[in-house]
């Protein structure tokens, strides 16, 4: 399950829902379909204020995650955690990566889920391994092959 909360209040209905089926279909990927994740859609401001009180650095990020891993008693259902988001660096790496600003926020939504499940990119084998994954997910959600789990 996903909650996308759009704090920037910039983007456009279909980009949110478009945002959650694609999260749906990474945690789906992934084999976590009793995992419930959080989206938030911020800014540079709140990155910096987040990525500086949990990192220690007094900078603006693209993404940030924040595992939960929490059981919910009730329905079996795991908090994996948040994926908080920069709209204003998607923006940016948009233009610098000539794609458009919805598949920017698909990769970094992504990249934030695939921490959550445990991924991360501390050393070149773990940094191949996280971004085949990644790219995998999002060529499958470019190709539309994510219609089966519909």
């Amino acid at each position: 399950m996903i909650t996308l909360i759009d704090n920037s209040g910039t983007l456009a209905e279909s980009v949110k829902d478009s945002l959650s089926t694609y999260a749906d279909h990474a945690l789906r990927f992934l084999e976590k379909t009793k995992g419930h994740v959080t989206i938030v859609i911020s800014d540079d401001k709140g990155l910096q204020e987040l990525n500086s009180k949990y990192t220690g650095n007094n900078n603006p990020t693209d993404v940030l995650s924040f595992n939960a891993d929490q059981v919910d008693p009730e329905t079996g259902n795991i908090y994996l955690g948040d994926v908080i988001i920069s709209v204003d660096r998607a923006k940016i790496q948009s233009v610098e990566n000539n794609i458009s600003l919805l598949d920017e926020l698909t990769i970094l939504t992504i990249h934030g889920i695939l921490h959550l499940c445990g991924y991360d990119h501390i050393d070149e084998p773990s940094h191949k391994i996280m971004f085949a994954i990644q790219q995998r997910i999002f060529d499958q959600l470019k190709e539309n092959k994510f219609e089966r789990y519909k």
